[in-house]
């Protein structure tokens, strides 16, 4: 029987951290705040946005949202997100992504204030991941599991590591940072062929390509009995009832070490990590 990792004690010091963090800030009447701005109405965002209002209620720390239409225009957005960008109350930024289409990123990326970019989607942010720098914001989600691979004391020098999800929010970056940690990583996607050949001899499989069920035991048959995995998937369940991740819980459990589990994974620290970046945000801004 495989060990689960729970999210909550990952982000349990995370959060003891933050509250000091927040107790020097006000000491100095000053504090931390998020603005979330959303496009149209994603049931996967309305998990994660739940999960966040609950860890910043938790800590005490304000939070404000902001709704745009799913039909609204590239102008009306680009102006909603500068009123934001501008407010000096704001010390953290989080944009639901993907945008609904036609609707594009691009301007926000651009002008986003990089000490406001909690989770990664201004330019300079990207790419001082990418670089490899650690003084910046990472994607929080992608950050949440090197915490995992902290909390269990992982090293990852000399590791086979295979992420499975090549998004910009979280597979690609996530990529980086594994690589800057001295992981071997192989990056798989929906056009990788036989994934389970690329799995063989993995030490960390990581799914988030948001396929319900994706990852299923046949597939870790030649994977390494201590295999280690993290499933950053969030999807509906087929029968509408909750939420599931990419991996098939039931027939990979028994053949791994460790696991995760969605929910009561990385959603949790993901959510603690966005208030320790907004806390962050205040304290580039404010002291």
């Amino acid at each position: 029987m495989a060990k689960i990792v729970k999210g909550a004690d990952v982000a349990a010091k995370i959060k003891e951290d933050i509250a000091l963090r927040l107790a020097k800030l006000r000491a100095e009447n000053k504090d931390a705040k998020l603005a979330i701005l959303s496009v149209g109405d994603d049931p996967a965002n309305a998990s994660y946005e739940r999960g966040i209002i609950k860890v910043f209620d938790g800590l005490g720390i304000a939070h404000e949202k902001t709704v745009l239409d799913a039909g609204c225009s590239q102008d009306e957005f680009d102006k909603t997100f500068t009123r934001i960008n501008e407010d000096t109350t704001v010390t953290g930024i989080l944009v639901f992504r993907p945008l609904p289409k036609p609707l594009s990123v691009e301007f926000a990326a651009r002008t986003i204030n990089p000490s406001k970019d909690i989770d990664c989607m201004g330019y300079y942010n990207q790419a001082s991941t990418a670089m490899g720098s650690k003084d910046c914001f990472y994607p929080c989600t992608a950050e949440a599991v090197l915490k995992f691979l902290d909390y269990e004391n992982i090293d990852l020098a000399y590791k086979n590591v295979v992420v499975i999800g090549r998004s910009t929010v979280v597979g690609r970056p996530l990529v980086s940072m594994l690589i800057s940690r001295n992981a071997t990583v192989t990056c798989c996607h929906t056009k990788t062929a036989d994934i389970t050949d690329r799995i063989s001899n993995a030490d960390i499989v990581v799914t988030a390509a948001g396929s319900r069920a994706l990852l299923k035991g046949d597939m870790l048959k030649n994977a390494k009995k201590e295999c280690f995995c993290i499933d950053v998937g969030i999807n509906m369940r087929e029968d509408g009832q909750g939420i599931c991740g990419d991996i098939d819980f039931d027939s990979v459990e028994p053949l791994v070490e460790r696991i995760t589990t969605v929910p009561g994974g990385v959603g949790s620290v993901t959510s603690t990590l966005l208030a320790e970046h907004v806390v962050r945000g205040a304290e580039e801004l404010f002291l």
